[in-house]
C-alpha cells in the first residue's frame, strides 16, 4: 500500500516552528505580556504555549489566528506569522486600484470631497500619498510642483514624510519646523516601536540625521497648547492647520487596515478664510 503524503504545510519542518516561536515570542515581549496572560486570552494552556514558543510544539491554524487575535497585532504580521507557522495567509491583501476595492475608493473619495475646502489626503503603511483632495492639492502646489515632489523620494512616489522633511520640499515652508519635526519624528518612533521592520522604521533611520533636536518644553514655556499647530507659510500668507487621523474601524483587509486618512482643520479664523478663498 502507498503511504499517504500529507501536504507540506502540515508538516512544517523544526526551522520552521523555530521561526514561529521566536516571532511569536518577540510580538508577545513587544505587547509586554506574560506567557500566563496570552494562554488565558487565547485560551490555551501555559504549558502548551511555552511549548509552541519553544518550539517543541506546533500550533494548529486556528491557535495561530487566536494567539494574533488575543495579541492585536497588524493583520500584515498575522499573515507572516501564520506563514512561518508552515499556513498560508489568512488575510487578503487586495489592491486599493482593484476591482474589489471600488466601494472602498469610493468611500475615501466621499471622504475627501466632504472635507473641502480643508485639505486631506490617503496614505499608505509607507506614508506614500495614494489620494488627496482639491485643498491639498491646492495647498502644496503653492509649494511645490507636481514633477518636485515625485523627485523628491528615489521610487518616484509622493511620499508625505519625504516631502516634508526634504529641504527642497514643504520644509523650507513651515515657519515652525523646530517644533513639528519632533512631532513627526514621534510618530514614525510610535509605528516603528509597535511594528519592528516597517516603513516608519526605515523613514526614521533616512530622517533622523537632518532633523532638529526633540522639543523639550523648559519650565519658563508657556502653557503648551491644546494641539501641534503646523504654520505653513503660502506665499505672502501663513496658513495654521492641526491634523486629525482616520482609520477602518473593522478592516479585515491587510491594504484597508493601513490605509490612513490625514485630515487638517483651521486652527484660526485668518486660516479658515484663507482656506475659503
Amino acid at each position: 500500500m502507498d503511504r499517504i503524503q500529507l501536504p507540506k504545510q502540515t508538516q512544517p519542518n523544526v526551522s520552521q516552528r523555530s521561526r514561529f516561536g521566536s516571532l511569536l515570542a518577540d510580538w508577545r515581549r513587544l505587547r509586554r505580556i506574560s506567557q500566563m496572560t496570552l494562554a488565558m486570552d487565547a485560551d490555551i494552556s501555559q504549558r502548551h504555549l511555552s511549548f509552541i514558543e519553544s518550539g517543541r510544539a506546533q500550533p494548529s491554524r486556528e491557535i495561530v489566528l487566536t494567539i494574533t487575535e488575543a495579541l492585536d497585532i497588524p493583520l500584515r504580521a498575522r499573515n507572516e506569522l501564520l506563514h512561518a507557522a508552515g499556513f498560508a495567509a489568512f488575510y487578503p491583501e487586495r489592491p486599493l486600484q482593484g476591482a474589489e476595492m471600488d466601494r472602498t475608493r469610493e468611500t475615501l473619495r466621499r471622504i475627501l470631497a466632504h472635507h473641502e475646502p480643508y485639505p486631506a489626503m490617503v496614505l499608505d503603511r509607507s506614508w506614500n500619498i495614494l489620494l488627496r483632495n482639491e485643498a491639498s492639492k491646492r495647498i502644496i502646489s503653492r509649494c511645490l510642483h507636481e514633477v518636485a515632489i515625485e523627485q523628491l523620494s528615489p521610487d518616484r512616489k509622493a511620499n508625505f514624510m519625504r516631502m516634508m522633511f526634504h529641504p527642497n520640499g514643504l520644509k523650507p515652508h513651515v515657519l515652525n519646523w523646530a517644533r513639528t519635526a519632533p512631532v513627526l519624528l514621534g510618530r514614525l518612533r510610535r509605528e516603528a516601536a509597535a511594528y519592528p521592520g516597517s516603513p516608519s522604521q526605515t523613514l526614521l533611520g533616512e530622517l533622523l540625521p537632518g532633523a532638529p533636536s526633540t522639543f523639550i518644553p523648559g519650565i519658563d514655556d508657556a502653557a503648551l497648547a491644546p494641539t501641534v499647530v503646523l504654520e505653513l507659510e503660502i506665499e505672502t500668507e501663513v496658513l495654521r492647520l492641526f491634523n486629525t487621523l482616520t482609520t477602518f474601524g473593522t478592516p479585515q483587509d491587510v491594504t484597508l487596515q493601513e490605509l490612513r486618512i490625514e485630515m487638517s482643520y483651521p486652527s484660526d479664523d485668518a486660516s479658515d478664510a484663507l482656506l475659503r478663498r
